[in-house]
């Protein structure tokens, strides 16, 4: 099973005067990078999430969030009480304009953006504590949230590697069956065309066929197809392997393109040109959907 970079997780509990939110989301990335966000007060729980995010995940660009708010005599709220005189004062101007009198209320005032606003009590979290090890619970539920919603991600571009692989494959078999062919068509076009350029020439059958011979051989493309075999023979290996293998695939891809455009530069047909060309193409396709895999 494959699993993606992509996802996001969450995870929530509360206690006797908070309740709290940890969130977690990633994209692609060539190493793990994580971007904690901790409120005053628990910088003493940063070194576990960082060890929980590192233990679960190899991959990955990831932003991660806590967020706290307290809860029934826990709260308090505090009043901007400059804000409320100035705006209370422009309120009765404005009133006072309109030939209203007092239509402005209290309730009015302190439903503007400002004039209240929760005050929360100074905390210090230690991991040891039961608000530390119940946010450290919801951290465990937004990892566990995460890596589900990767591997199901993952399971999606498995699929669509399987296929490309098997496309590459296709096009290797033939390839393999016109490479088996090419040195003796190949020989024969030359021996054709030499001897008819060279019939009065001084140079003698043996030393050219000797010639011929290392030219074609320069074009055996047997190597090229065979290696380009194995190497999707190991992609479907990694598929299987359960483990995090995002740069193997990635360097196979290199691999698998080194070897197309040896085919190509080696080609001495049309037909062998196009599978080249075929093979790059799915090989970009590969490549582009490794990218995403951990």
């Amino acid at each position: 099973m494959l699993s993606s970079m992509t996802g996001f997780g969450s995870g929530q509990g509360d206690g006797a005067r908070l309740s709290w939110q940890f969130e977690a989301k990633s994209v692609n990335g060539r190493g793990l990078d994580l971007r904690l966000h901790l409120p005053p007060g628990c910088e003493g729980l940063e070194a576990g999430i960082r060890a929980a995010f590192k233990s679960a995940f190899a991959r990955g660009n990831m932003q991660a969030s806590l967020n706290l708010r307290e809860t029934g005599d826990g709260q308090r709220v505090s009043i901007d009480s400059g804000l409320l005189n100035a705006l209370s004062r422009k309120a009765r101007l404005a009133d006072r304009a309109a030939g209203r009198g007092a239509a402005t209320s209290a309730g009015d005032l302190f439903a503007l953006r400002g004039v209240l606003s929760n005050e929360r009590t100074a905390i210090e979290v230690s991991p040891d504590s039961d608000i530390g090890k119940g946010i450290m619970d919801a951290v465990g539920e937004a990892i566990e949230q995460l890596k589900r919603a990767r591997q199901t991600e993952g399971q999606a571009l498995l699929e669509i590697m399987e296929r490309i692989v098997s496309d590459m494959e296709a096009v290797v078999v033939e390839a393999k069956a016109k490479a088996d062919v090419q040195p003796a068509q190949m020989m024969a076009r030359l021996n054709e065309r030499v001897t008819g350029l060279l019939s009065d020439s001084r140079i003698s059958e043996e030393r050219l066929e000797q010639e011929l011979a290392i030219l074609v051989s320069k074009a055996d493309v047997t190597e090229e197809v065979d290696r380009l075999s194995a190497h999707l023979v190991e992609a479907r290996n990694l598929f299987k392997s359960g483990k995090a293998v995002g740069r193997k695939l990635d360097f196979l891809s290199q691999e698998l393109l080194r070897e197309a455009n040896t085919l190509g530069s080696k080609s001495a047909s049309l037909e062998m040109t196009r599978h080249s060309l075929a093979l790059k193409s799915l090989i970009d396709q590969f490549k582009e959907q490794s990218a995403n895999v951990e």
